[in-house]
């Protein structure tokens, strides 16, 4: 492929598609990020170390810490406070980190503009069309357009780019409706440092953080069969929302509703969405899917920000040393469709003990989960997830063999 004469656009401008401009232009290849909002949105995740490694690839895991807090190990308890068991959350020597999911986007985005990577907001993206020379015109909702020679969606889980190439895979409700918050001024006992702890309450499941300085993240998952529309999720002011919030850990450990009660703000609610079956193929000329928009998995993997990292770098070292664009594009796909559909099974276990309503499953699960720990999230059995590298440096042909570990 003779990058010097390329050019690429990127729909999306969250976390993969600045990443991907910044990878492709020390690839050699132009790039132009295309975003839909006006103003970034998100709220707070969990980037795992594999995540950040990528990052440290572009010399921006020391702003990350800095902005976040790091995070190497959970710890689960049922509502009562009785332990069920614990793990790592990064490999050995090495820290995840739990932080805001805008500004994490920010120092992306900031970075590609840094560099002279043009970003231009407002751009909804309604068509793209292949052009008879084998380049790519996306057509926006205001009546622009632009031209390249290869269009990379990283526009989520709801891509539209994803619609144009295989209208058949749609993203599904997961079943869980999720918010949380940032709460500063509460006072635990023995807070254990770089732990995120993981509560499976009555009737909802809490999760938080503390940060060395005692600013506190967290988090709220509970099920609803039914999906809300969003006009329904909408009109829920903050104060009747962290009442209801309230009402759904009245059974559990007190502390929660203390965490609850006196948080700085509460999210918005929102749904997880995935994709239960990935797009038959991630390209379709010079179209292809990064992120989400090939492989959307629970929020409870912990990995999608990372998988739509390592996507990033992946698929700009294809480009790079792949002469031959479809070859490209076609090693990308097969070294990332194995390891992000075992991550989607990763969220979907993850997701699993959230479900418990009844007395006697959540009997089930306080026995059970102790001994699925034990065999399934001990350090051996997630090195997997959290060892796995990009090496940019190596040329593809020569680094093959550790991609597709």
């Amino acid at each position: 492929m003779d990058t010097q004469k390329r050019k690429a656009l990127i729909i999306g401008c969250g976390i993969a598609g600045p990443a991907v401009a910044l990878f492709l232009k020390r690839a050699g290849i132009e790039a132009e990020i295309y975003e839909a909002r006006e103003t970034p949105e998100g709220y707070a995740l969990s980037l795992s170390c594999n995540g950040v490694n990528v990052l440290k690839t572009l010399g921006l895991d020391g702003p990350v810490f800095a902005e976040g807090s790091a995070v190497s190990r959970w710890m689960m308890w049922n509502g009562k406070g009785k332990r069920l068991g614990g793990g790592v959350l990064a490999g050995a020597g090495m820290k995840s980190v739990f932080i805001k999911r805008v500004p994490l986007g920010l120092l992306l985005s900031d970075e590609a503009e840094r560099q002279g990577i043009r970003t231009l907001l407002g751009k909804k993206l309604q068509h793209a069309e292949v052009t008879s020379a084998g380049g790519v015109v996306a057509s926006f909702e205001d009546g622009t357009t632009a031209s390249g020679d290869l269009l990379i969606a990283c526009d989520g889980v709801h891509s539209r780019v994803r619609q144009l190439i295989d209208p058949t895979v749609r993203p599904a409700y997961s079943g869980l409706v999720n918010t949380g918050g940032f709460t500063s001024g509460v006072s635990l006992a023995n807070v254990i440092p770089e732990t995120i702890h993981f509560i499976a309450g009555k009737h909802a499941f809490f999760g938080y953080h503390v940060s060395p300085t005692g600013y506190m993240y967290w988090f709220v998952n509970y099920p609803q069969a039914q999906e809300p529309t969003r006009e329904a999720l909408s009109v829920s002011a903050e104060e009747e929302r962290r009442q209801h919030l309230l009402d759904l850990f009245r059974d559990d450990q007190p502390f929660i509703r203390e965490v609850i009660g006196k948080a700085e703000t509460t999210f918005p609610y929102f749904l997880s969405y995935e994709l239960p079956t990935q797009p038959g193929s991630w390209h379709q000329g010079p179209v292809v899917l990064v992120g989400d928009a090939a492989h959307a998995i629970s929020p409870s993997s912990g990995q999608g920000a990372s998988m739509a990292l390592e996507d990033a770098a992946v698929l700009a070292k294809c480009l790079r040393d792949t002469p031959d664009l479809e070859q490209a594009l076609v090693t990308y796909e097969h070294l990332r469709r194995e390891r992000t559909a075992r991550m989607y099974a990763v969220g979907r276990r993850g997701d699993s003990g959230k479900f418990a309503s009844t007395l006697m499953q959540r009997w089930v699960r306080d026995l059970t989960t102790p001994i699925f720990l034990t065999l399934f999230a001990n350090p051996k059995a997630s090195d997997w997830m959290y060892s796995y590298q990009v090496d940019w440096e190596t040329p593809l042909e020569a680094q093959a063999a550790t991609l597709l570990a």
